[in-house]
């Protein structure tokens, strides 16, 4: 339901738009509509018309899409020719394209684009290859020949150029090792701490050093136990942590008051100390970077995967020179990197 009269639209049509050129001008192009039909009184609560409106448009971008694929080098051809992209719009502002392999056994879905006229769009992995099945020693290898890895991998990185990515490095190994980031444990249990001997009543600061880790908790207390941690205040910076009181009894008189803080150290992480045993019965040497937090492994092919570890985040983010080069293609030549990601995330769909 697209009105072909209008000059943009009829340009949009018929050009030859590269996947990123569709997205952008299309998605412009439904915004400044979709924004004209929500602000009228007869169209703007019309739910039913609104969505078929996002269905004609997502109908347009899933067109551009495939007329992009098959006239992208980048995706081996014979693999092109079987995909074929469905649409679906189930809301005035839900849509999604599905790309669909078929063989002679049927259809198979690859992946769906959520919301691909939105912003905030992103890709679901339905019929993707797991690690487990891309292993060397996979006991249920995946379906798909080697060459059909490398076109559906050629695919997910088409989709990139476009913006469109995964959620989470739980939902595909099918994704770029650089800047892949994902929850990990911390191990919370270290205490740093100072203490003084209360000498008057009134007023006292007590200290601890930090040394670049994460505060979570204190106490004060005296020789006896006993908490005294609301009669003052704290703040810290990086390297110190300090409790402030003008408020000392003179019962405190003569007892020694001691500031403990537990803290969450920068690379108290057990995550990376099972990559450092894993890699190291690899023959693989973690060494620490310069970088505060960020960790190096030079592989035997002469490039470097880096980890870098976020203890205010609770996350581990990982590194490689080239931006291109997919999870499951790392994993395949070094396995003991999917060792490691088994062992470590906490949501492992994409890893069984």
């Amino acid at each position: 339901m697209l009105n072909f009269h209008d000059d943009a639209l009829q340009k949009i049509v018929t050009s030859a738009l590269s996947l990123p050129e569709a997205r952008t001008t299309l998605t412009a192009h439904y915004a400044k509509r979709a924004h004209a039909l929500q602000t009228d009184p007869v169209w703007g609560l019309n739910d039913a018309f609104l969505t078929q409106n996002l269905a004609s448009y997502t109908n347009l971008l899933a067109d551009k899409f495939y007329e992009a694929l098959r006239a992208d080098d980048s995706v081996p051809q014979d693999f092109a020719a079987r995909v074929w992209l469905g649409t679906e719009a189930t809301q005035p502002d839900r849509s999604t394209i599905v790309f669909n392999y078929a063989t002679s056994d049927g259809n198979t879905v690859l992946l769906t684009i959520v919301d691909p006229l939105s912003k905030e769009a992103k890709l679901t992995a339905d019929g993707l290859p797991t690690l487990a099945q891309v292993r060397p020693d996979a006991a249920e290898p995946t379906p798909y020949d080697a060459d059909t890895l490398v076109a559906i991998a050629a695919l997910t990185k088409l989709l990139a150029t476009a913006g469109y990515e995964f959620a989470s490095i739980d939902d595909t190994v099918m994704q770029p090792v650089a800047d892949l980031t994902f929850a990990t444990k911390y191990d919370n249990s270290k205490v740093l701490s100072g203490s003084a001997v209360v000498q008057t009543a009134g007023d006292i600061t007590l200290t601890a050093p930090l040394n670049g880790a994460t505060p979570l908790a204190y106490h004060v207390k005296d020789d006896a136990g006993h908490d005294w941690l609301d009669l003052g205040t704290d703040e810290h910076d990086a390297n110190t942590f300090s409790w402030s009181s003008t408020t000392i009894p003179e019962e405190l008189v003569g007892h020694t008051l001691t500031l403990a803080v537990t803290v969450r150290a920068l690379d108290n992480a057990p995550a990376l100390d099972a990559l450092f045993v894993i890699a190291s019965n690899n023959a693989i040497l973690m060494k620490q970077s310069t970088t505060p937090g960020e960790y190096a492994l030079p592989l035997p092919n002469h490039q470097t995967l880096t980890v870098t570890i976020n203890s205010d985040a609770d996350t581990i983010t990982l590194g490689y020179p080239d931006p291109e080069v997919q999870l499951y293609e790392l994993v395949v030549t070094y396995p003991f990197i999917g060792d490691w990601l088994r062992e470590v995330l906490p949501n492992k769909r994409a890893f069984n």
